[in-house]
Parts: structure tokens; C-alpha cells; sequence
């Protein structure tokens, strides 16, 4: 039992380091901003700030392991190259032409 609490304990603790916000805006090392979704079991999604704002696609998508995957294909770039600017976004305005 005592293996079964510290793989546990080991896993969660894991999660956490992978843990995104929310509608953070994140930044890569290159000095490209992404605004963050978490609003999925499986991973997240990461948008471009510009995309973001006009309803665009994502360009990035973060696995459970925290790769971070363009078009299903592995990058160079892991959930903990994502710097935390501090900002956060909001959900854009929709608009009914």
C-alpha cells in the first residue's frame, strides 16, 4: 500500500508542474505569446494572442504528457518551456454581422 500513496503522490505532483491556466497568456523562449485552453480532459489548446482574438485556430495543442504537438506531430517545445507572463486573456466578444 505504502507504494501504491507514493506513486500517487509522485503522479500528482507531476500533474502539477504541467498545470496551465485558464486563459493564461504564456510565452515561448522564441518570444511568441499563446493564449492558453484548458477546457479539455485530453490536453490543451494554443493559440497565437492575434488568433485568439479573431476566433482563429490553434497552432499548438498540449498532451497529457505536456508535449507540445503541431498538427499531432511532436515540436521542440514541452508545457515547461511555456513562461507564465502574468496576463490573462478573455473569452472574445462575439459578433453578428
Amino acid at each position: 500500500m505504502a507504494q501504491a500513496v507514493s506513486a500517487l503522490a509522485r503522479n500528482t505532483k507531476e500533474k502539477k508542474v504541467h498545470k496551465l491556466r485558464e486563459l493564461g497568456i504564456y510565452e515561448l523562449p522564441d518570444g511568441r505569446e499563446f493564449v492558453v485552453s484548458t477546457l479539455y480532459s485530453d490536453g490543451c489548446s494554443i493559440y497565437p494572442v492575434r488568433a485568439w482574438w479573431s476566433f482563429g485556430s490553434a497552432e499548438y495543442w498540449a498532451d497529457r504528457d505536456g508535449r507540445l504537438l503541431q498538427r499531432e506531430i511532436p515540436t521542440q517545445w514541452d508545457v515547461r518551456d511555456l513562461k507564465d507572463t502574468g496576463k490573462t486573456a478573455t473569452y472574445p466578444t462575439p459578433r453578428i454581422l
